[in-house]
Formats: C-alpha cells, structure tokens, sequence
C-alpha cells in the first residue's frame, strides 16, 4: 500500500531501532509530504487492543487484519530467524542480537551445512523467548481464541487470509498483487516437523487454530475474500 499512502514504521519510535538522527530525518520527510494526502499508514505489529483502547477509533474508521495458518506461520519464524541470521551474523541488529543471545551463539558461522541450518531452525522453534505463542490471539485479544473472536466481532474487524489476500488487495484497495517482502528462505518444511513436532505445534498455535478454523471455514462459506465482524457474531 505504500504507492497509495504515506507510511510510517511504529519502529520509529523504538530508540534501538531508530536513532534520534533517524527519526528526525523520517519526521521531516513525512511534514513535506502530508499535506497532500488524507490518509497515513502507519505499519508494524500493533495488538487489537492497543489500536481500540490507545489510538482510538473514530467513527468512519475500518481495522482489518490478515491471519495465516498457525502451523505455517511458526516454521516461517524458525526459517526467519535463520534467514535473518545468515544475512547479519554478527547480530548488529537488535532482533538478531537477541536471537543470538537466546541460542547461546556469539555469532553465526560463515560456513555451514544444510542440517546446521535446520538445526538452528529447530532450535528457535524449540525456544519459547523466539517462537511466539498463539500470536494471532495474542494481536486480536488475550490469547485465546475466545478473546480474540470477541474482539473480532465488537469492533466489526474485517479479516482475510493469507490465501485470499492477493485478492482481497485488488478487490478491496485496486492494489495488485507484487512479490512477497522478507520472504525466508525454506529450510523447515512441514514435513520435517509433522507428525513428531505435533505436541509443540500444538503448544504453540492451539489457540491459534481455533480462530483460524473459524475465520476459514467461513470465507470458505461465504466465497469471499474477506469477512466482517459481524459475519462471525
């Protein structure tokens, strides 16, 4: 959406991520541009509540959001934390520093095989401070897919999925679909973890999975891109 709207990363406001010197730059250039538009975007990973009970909503305001299968988006994580990894070895950033930290590495070597890297890969999954629990949930509401279908209804979200979404974006904005940014490289595949992995799987997504279940056996239903809020009630 960014040839649409102006945009603005919510890292700006992390000082890890952002300099002083940074933020200003990117303060000024949004100044000299915003007059000329009556919508910006501002994209990063916000919860539902944070949005709701700290931005606010005003009236004529729209919340979409986009889910992607639980199991999917887990090993995509432990692949990322690899990828990110291969590309700053040294952890000069503050997520592969951590990351590093997390797996006891001081560095990622520079020479490595197949299996180290799933190895590396299974090793994030495996690490509750890396892989995240129940994300969607935890965006959408407290955790659970109760909370988060509640929360999904009261503010009449609209939601796709990650199969849709190529078409939601053209129906719904004109925009066409384009190549996928920060794609990982493929060094978990699902069978490299189904069936043994089930119980950390399910750990992981069980929450997840309700949600997911009950968003895509409706767009299913309904033969829709995307539904509403009101569509789940």
């Amino acid at each position: 959406m960014a040839p649409l709207y102006p945009c603005i990363s919510q890292l700006i406001q992390v000082s890890s991520w952002t300099s002083k010197q940074n933020l200003m730059e990117i303060l000024a250039g949004l100044a000299s541009i915003i007059d000329f538009y009556d919508c910006l975007m501002v994209h990063g990973h916000f919860s539902l509540n944070y949005v709701v009970h700290e931005l606010g909503v005003r009236f004529g305001d729209e919340i979409f959001t986009v889910v992607r299968d639980p199991v999917t988006s887990a090993i995509s994580m432990a692949n990322y934390v690899v990828t990110r990894l291969m590309a700053d070895p040294t952890g000069s950033y503050p997520d592969t520093r951590q990351w590093l930290d997390h797996l006891g590495m001081e560095r990622f070597p520079k020479r490595y095989s197949n299996e180290y890297l799933k190895t590396v890969a299974l090793a994030a999954l495996h690490d509750d401070n890396i892989a995240h629990i129940n994300p969607i949930c935890h965006h959408l509401g407290d955790g659970t897919g109760e909370s988060a279908i509640n929360n999904i209804v009261t503010n009449n979200v609209e939601i796709t999925d990650t199969q849709r979404y190529d078409r939601w974006l053209e129906r719904r904005w004109g925009v066409p679909a384009g190549s996928p940014i920060n794609q990982s490289l493929p060094v978990l595949t699902r069978d490299d973890i189904i069936p043994r992995l089930n119980e950390r799987l399910n750990y992981l997504s069980s929450e997840d999975m309700k949600l997911f279940q009950a968003v895509t056996s409706l767009l299913d239903a309904r033969e829709r891109p995307s539904i509403k809020g009101y569509d789940l009630a």
